[in-house]
C-alpha cells in the first residue's frame, strides 16, 4: 500500500509538473496589406516562411517554461526596409508585460526577410495553453484605434505602425 501511494504521489507530482509549462501554438496568418503590395515590397515567400517557422520555434521555446494563464489572439509583426521590427500582441486575456517584452526581444533577435521598401506587416494567430484559437479575424492590438484617430489617412497600416513604433 505505501508503495502503491508512493507512485500515485510521483505520478501527480510529474503530471502536476507538465501542467505547470506554457504550450504555446500558432495557426493562420492575417496579411494587413493586399498581395500586390507584397509583391511591390518584394516579400519572398520562402524566405517569409523561414523566418516564420523561426519566429514560431522561438517563441514557443521562450514560453515552455513559463507559467502563464491561457490567452488566444495574434502576435502581429512589422518588418522596416532598413531590417527593424516590432511586434503587438493582441491576446485576451492580456498577456503579462514582461512575457509581452519577452515575445518582443525573441522576435528582434531573429533575422527578418528583406523587404525592398516601407513597411511590411503581418500576424499570426497565437494560443497559450489553450487549443482554441482566437475567432476574431483581425487583430487590432490595445492602442491602435486611439492611433488611428490621430492620422490624417487611418486605413494606412504603414502609417499606423510607425506612429506606434518603439524607440
Amino acid at each position: 500500500m505505501k508503495l502503491l501511494n508512493t507512485l500515485i504521489a510521483s505520478a501527480l507530482i510529474s503530471i502536476s509538473a507538465l501542467a505547470g509549462a506554457a504550450e504555446t501554438r500558432f495557426d493562420s496568418f492575417y496579411f494587413f496589406q493586399p498581395e500586390s503590395v507584397l509583391q511591390e515590397k518584394g516579400v519572398n515567400v520562402e524566405s517569409l516562411g523561414r523566418y516564420t517557422r523561426a519566429v514560431q520555434t522561438q517563441i514557443y521555446k521562450s514560453l515552455k517554461n513559463a507559467k502563464l494563464p491561457a490567452s488566444a489572439g495574434y502576435l502581429v509583426i512589422a518588418i522596416r526596409s532598413d531590417e527593424e521590427v516590432a511586434t503587438w500582441l493582441d491576446m485576451k486575456p492580456v498577456v503579462h508585460e514582461y512575457y509581452d517584452n519577452q515575445i518582443y526581444e525573441v522576435v528582434k533577435n531573429l533575422q527578418p526577410p528583406k523587404i525592398n521598401k516601407g513597411i511590411f506587416v503581418f500576424a499570426i494567430k497565437m494560443a497559450i495553453d489553450t487549443p482554441v484559437h482566437t475567432k476574431k479575424s483581425i487583430p487590432n492590438p490595445s492602442g491602435w484605434d486611439d492611433a488611428r484617430k490621430k492620422l490624417a489617412d487611418p486605413n494606412s497600416i504603414e502609417h499606423l505602425v510607425l506612429s506606434l513604433w518603439p524607440e
